[in-house]
């Protein structure tokens, strides 16, 4: 259930959503979504903006309403042609565990996660994509970023010192080794939700 927001102001931001997204705004679509994301697990919310460092965790993505994801899914999918959306990121994900030998115990710099180097997370240099993800305003904004590359946001929001612990500097998830808790987390709850729906 949202916090603070009644039905038809959830409606209208959807609304919103959907104008942003067939504009083709894809950033402040990303925006908005996250910032409905943090709404429905309760995050505070001032004069209508999320906290200065508001965070999806784990405990609190599991917690996202079905309802809500399907009706954000939907909208980025029908926008991008299935480019983007929870959707495209958790056929990725499943299909790079598929076919991709990866030992979480052993994520580091130099063996990140495949999901974020498939959807075009990680930063790249000529030898190699190295295990350090984009700082956020490095991603694409655009249909001709990979597949599954967005909404984002929701995934790079996380306080200062959590970013610090995960070799970043301070600003989210950029230049840091990537938070495999919450990637799962999320798209567990992502696949639960489209098993109900």
């Amino acid at each position: 259930m949202l916090v603070s927001n009644s039905r038809s102001e959830l409606d209208e931001t959807l609304d919103d959503l959907t104008l942003l997204l067939y504009d083709e705004e894809w950033e402040a679509a990303d925006r908005l979504t996250a910032y409905l994301l943090l709404l429905a697990v309760g995050q505070r919310v001032d004069n209508g903006q999320p906290p200065r460092r508001p965070q999806l965790t784990a405990e609190t993505l599991a917690g996202i309403p079905c309802q809500l994801i399907h009706a954000l899914d939907y909208r980025w999918q029908a926008a991008s042609g299935g480019h983007f959306g929870f959707s495209a990121q958790l056929q990725i994900y499943q299909e790079t565990l598929a076919t991709v030998d990866f030992d979480p115990a052993l994520h580091n710099w130099s063996n990140p996660q495949p999901f974020f180097a498939a959807v075009g997370w990680l930063m790249l240099f000529p030898l190699r994509p190295v295990g350090f993800l984009r700082f956020y305003n490095w991603l694409e904004f655009d249909l001709d970023a990979p597949r599954g590359h967005l909404p984002a946001l929701w995934y790079w929001q996380v306080p200062g010192l959590t970013s610090i612990r995960m070799g970043g500097f301070s600003t989210g998830q950029g230049a840091g080794f990537g938070d495999l808790t919450r990637l799962d987390a999320m798209l567990l709850r992502v696949s639960r939700c489209g098993q109900t729906g």
